[in-house]
């Protein structure tokens, strides 16, 4: 066994960073098919930890009857990869199945979530039942071959694993996926998955292991423990605090994630490197576990609890310090990689301490659990693990921190962990209990006494450019947090203007960018040949949306993923988009947009899209050659496509490939500017107006009172290049970075925008000017003659 160990311990880290690149990929696949709203995530986070939990639970029910535990380990993992290796073919299926059921209901979210979830089972489910078999498997190998150290060499494969998550979560956002896409990663996974099997087989071939006569059965009195000394805890109360291991422990991910993308980003990068850090912290549990045990013994589950609790109420006072170390390393790390060991080092200072405390607490009641079928029982704990973390992303993502925010849900986690200490101490020398319970209220006493954050230094948005932010010393006065938009503020400066912000990037404000704003709305409008059917993707403080309703349109279909935005838009911004809200031409869907052109067969005369930038995790969705494709069969004759796209913190490659990307399936299309803002407009019919045209759609609705006393033709003088211009500024990008056409087009396979885009955050990216003027350089003489007629 010894000299199987190493090979064993280095296959199960292996596995499990795979297991992550694997929850990554079909996150990004299931995302394409479903959307990218919090419960489309979430429906595959239940499918996925179901999945663990059904495989869990299988292996310890056949845990008696496998005499070659070791060999089937190695059959779970080629069985994983044989999967996975056809999983792009099967993502590609589902689409169709998809889009056909949810027709039925497209109203109902109820029904698309249930959709949604027993559609992500069908996929992730074999797969994620193969991982979850593993660590049962391979618990009944390691302790018939070292008994005396049977759980002390489990839970530190469990630490392996963990730790392999974590580099699997930062090989796969830097290297991996950016590198091969989506098709490749799978596959490259699967092989790997499929060899690590295979050595698994070889191995335990020959490792044969006596079958148990019978499995303990319920009820019956506990047996006398089988490893360390001082294993005092019942099986009973071991499931208990299993599954709140893993409630408390994924109920605190998902609220320290909901900070981290205020605190340090929301870039794909910035979730990868939070993963990374938390499953690291996680996975040096571990050895803490070891110290704890030995210097506790028996008491060392209740010590681990109550630990983490206070050491998670102690980090509460970082928090919202944290932004101060992006101000100050600002003017000293100008690129892209410093900037990224800042964010980490960012979120090492707020995670440390208490995560890696809360990884004790699972490896602990695995050593303290009386057990008389290892396998079985290990199993049995793994599966109330998993279901607790279920249990614990839905009730803190969707229930507590709404109602609690941030801080207060944090607590919250923090009693709770005080709470399982004291429930654990029933089963501890006297002597020990005093002490366990005197650490518990010790950590009452610290809850009860923390100051509240400082929320505008919270909000502030240093992460974003290592600057004070959008709105230096504002004053915040308004603060919503949900699963779904992240925190959403409103900030008044010193001269009474606010602005809205989503973990701290600006989306909007009722003063200096209205006009622009108003711009984007305006120029698609002008081009259409009619205006039946409007569709507005992304609401932000509504004043596009309210430029749109000036016109005459019968119906205005308006998408938007946070309700914390939709709050917003509704009441606090009502003066300046109109109170379009109220509008009854307005339908709100609070959906992925996307998602509801993939099910959708209603056609429009406009489509404006106006998110918040391209490098927030998701929002490229919205920039690849699929979704233009898509857009482009949801245009009535004469319809036009109107896109914000970013001119500042960005670079001539990437503003190529976002335009190059809707040129590959538009044939007409224009890069124009309002004010400082860039955006595209595109059509399958030239896109001209006349000058009566635009005289006489001054005259409808309330459209003069949007122009601030200007006029519409002084938008479409904003337009910078068309079709012709275009494609000598492509031309000449592909000669410069030796690429050929497709090379510039970004696609859900590539990825190529979700990963390049984030890359601009730095001092030395081209600003709006510099943007502006290398475009301006392809303007031809006779643009607007070729766009206006007489």
């Amino acid at each position: 066994m010894r000299r199987r160990l190493p090979v064993i311990a280095a296959m199960y880290g292996m596995s499990g960073a795979l297991g992550l690149i694997y929850e990554v990929a079909f996150n990004k696949y299931l995302a394409y098919v479903f959307g990218a709203t919090a419960y489309a995530s979430s429906a595959v986070l239940v499918a996925f930890m179901a999945g663990l939990a059904l495989g869990a639970h299988i292996a310890s029910r056949i845990d008696h009857k496998i005499e070659r535990p070791l060999f089937a380990y190695g059959v779970a993992e080629v069985l994983i990869g044989a999967f996975c290796a056809f999983t792009p073919l099967i993502f590609a299926k589902l689409t169709g199945v998809y889009v056909s059921a949810a027709a039925k209901a497209p109203d109902s979210l109820v029904t698309l979530t249930l959709l949604r979830g027993s559609m992500a089972v069908i996929v992730v489910l074999i797969p994620a039942a193969g991982m979850g078999a593993t660590l049962p498997l391979l618990a009944r190998f390691v302790q018939a071959d070292e008994p005396s150290a049977g759980k002390r060499l489990l839970a530190r494969l469990y630490a392996l694993n963990t730790a392999g998550g974590a580099i699997g979560s930062l090989l796969s956002a830097y290297v991996i996926l950016p590198a091969a896409g989506l098709p490749w990663t799978l596959r490259g996974s699967a092989a790997v998955s499929a060899a690590i099997g295979v050595v698994a087989i070889v191995l335990g071939w020959n490792a044969r292991i006596p079958r148990l006569a019978e499995e303990r059965k319920e009820g019956a009195a506990e047996p006398a423990a089988t490893d360390i000394a001082g294993s005092t805890l019942p099986i009973r109360d071991a499931t208990i605090l299993s599954a709140a291991s893993g409630l408390l422990v994924f109920g605190c991910e998902v609220i320290m994630v909901h900070l981290l993308a205020l605190v340090i980003g929301t870039s794909v990068y910035a979730f990868g490197l939070m993963l990374f850090i938390f499953l690291v912290c996680l996975s040096l549990g571990t050895p803490i576990a070891t110290r704890l045990s030995r210097r506790f013994g028996a008491g060392a589950a209740s010590f681990g609890f109550a630990a983490a609790g206070i050491a998670l109420l102690f980090s509460l006072v970082v928090w919202d310090r944290l932004p101060e170390i992006f101000i100050a390393l600002g003017p000293i790390v100008r690129s892209w990689g410093g900037r990224e060991m800042a964010r980490g080092l960012a979120a090492f200072v707020a995670l440390a301490v208490p995560v890696m405390l809360m990884g004790t607490t699972f490896p602990l009641v695995l050593r303290a659990a009386r057990t008389s079928t290892v396998g079985a029982d290990v199993g049995r704990l793994t599966v109330a693990n998993t279901m607790g973390s279920v249990v614990g992303s839905i009730l803190f993502g969707f229930v507590v921190l709404a109602r609690l925010g941030s801080q207060r849900s944090l607590v919250l986690v923090a009693l709770a962990y005080l709470g399982f200490a004291a429930f654990s101490a029933r089963h501890v020398l006297p002597r020990l209990r005093l002490r366990a319970l005197g650490l518990v209220a010790s950590g009452v006493v610290v809850a009860i006494l923390l100051p509240k954050w400082d929320l505008a230094r919270l909000t502030s948005g240093a992460n974003v450019y290592f600057d004070e932010g959008v709105v230096p010393n504002g004053v915040v006065e308004m603060i919503k947090e949900d699963v779904h938009g992240g925190v959403t503020t409103i900030v008044r400066d010193a001269a009474g203007n606010r602005t809205l912000l989503t973990n701290g990037k600006f989306q909007g404000n009722d003063s200096l960018e209205l006009r622009d704003n108003r711009g984007l709305a305006h120029l698609p409008v002008l081009f259409a040949k009619k205006r039946d059917r409007a569709m507005v993707i992304g609401l932000g403080t509504g004043v596009s949306a309210g430029t749109v309703a000036a016109y005459d349109f019968k119906r205005i279909d308006v998408i938007e993923l946070s309700p914390a935005i939709i709050e917003t838009a509704l009441d606090q911004f009502k003066g300046v988009n109109h109170d379009v809200m109220r509008d009854p031409r307005v339908r709100l869907l609070v959906e992925d947009g996307r998602n509801i052109l993939l099910t959708g067969h209603e056609t429009y005369d406009v489509i404006s899209i106006e998110i918040s930038s391209i490098w927030f995790a998701g929002a490229a969705n919205l920039y690849n050659h699929e979704f233009y494709e898509l857009a482009s069969r949801h245009l009535e004759q004469g319809g036009v496509l109107q896109q914000w796209f970013q001119l500042h913190h960005t670079n001539r490659e990437n503003v190529a490939t976002v335009i190059a990307t809707m040129r590959k399936v538009f044939p007409h299309v224009i890069v124009a500017v309002s004010g400082h803002q860039g955006h595209m407009l595109a059509s399958m019919s030239p896109l001209q107006v006349s000058r009566d045209k635009l005289f006489d759609l001054e005259k409808i609705g309330y459209v003069e009172a949007t122009l601030g006393g200007e006029h519409l033709v002084d938008y479409v003088k904003g337009i910078l290049i068309d079709e012709k211009g275009i494609d000598a500024f492509l031309f000449d990008t592909q000669k410069r970075l030796g690429k050929t056409d497709d090379a510039l087009v970004s696609t859900d396979m590539n990825l190529l925008l979700e990963y390049a885009t984030p890359k601009g955050n730095i001092p030395t990216a081209d600003d709006i000017p510099d943007t502006i003027a290398y475009l301006s350089t392809y303007k031809r003489r006779d643009t607007l003659a070729a766009h206006i007629k007489p």
